[in-house]
């Protein structure tokens, strides 16, 4: 089996500002029990397909292909902090995208449309795009959680990181390693339409 996700990449200049931002985290929020995301393998996901059959590769990109076909390249902006589901409980710490168009979530949309047509289940929660810094790990107290809560509402990254130019989507192949998943990009797909 496959473990597989749909997202869109992003530049190197994104990336070295969430490691930065990352590096001022760790420093405020040493001693919680985090497990911290590797910059390199922060992708904008889309859609998480999960476990997958190999030979289902193949159906699974011409999905993508007449998903993205209809949608123009465009641009989104990366800052800001969050966490989910709420720093009272916080179990994912994240920063965001601005998307004032909509653009990137009428994507994910069409993503999610796609791939019920091959049997996964459609998302029932609305799409919230955002990039992945730190989860709590599994084993954290609940006081750990209360204090990690009272910290976090004390904290801001910059409004703006950097720009992501969404032009391709990529299918992704996610192995599981102790020292942090490894992701193997499986086909890309080209957004085709016009503005």
């Amino acid at each position: 089996m496959l473990r597989l996700f749909i997202a869109a990449s992003l530049s190197p200049e994104v990336v070295q500002a969430l490691a930065e931002a990352q590096g001022q985290l760790k420093r405020r929020l040493a001693g919680m029990p985090l497990s911290w995301t590797r910059p390199e393998g922060i992708h904008l996901t889309l859609k998480f397909l999960g476990d997958t059959e190999p030979k289902r590769v193949e159906a699974i990109t011409a999905a993508l292909r007449q998903a993205a076909a209809p949608h123009a390249p465009f641009t989104v902006t990366v800052g800001g902090f969050g966490c989910f589901p709420n720093p009272r409980r916080a179990n994912v710490l994240w920063v965001g995208i601005a998307d004032p168009e909509g653009r990137l979530g009428r994507l994910a949309a069409s993503v999610d449309r796609a791939t019920a047509a091959l049997g996964w289940e459609p998302e029932r929660r609305p799409f919230t795009a955002h990039l992945t810094l730190a989860r709590v790990k599994r084993e954290a107290a609940a006081e750990q959680q209360r204090a990690l809560g009272e910290m976090l509402p004390a904290i801001s990254l910059p409004a703006v990181m950097g720009t992501v130019a969404i032009d391709r989507i990529h299918l992704i192949r996610s192995e599981l390693n102790p020292q942090g998943s490894i992701y193997t990009p499986l086909s890309g797909t080209m957004l085709s339409g016009r503005s």
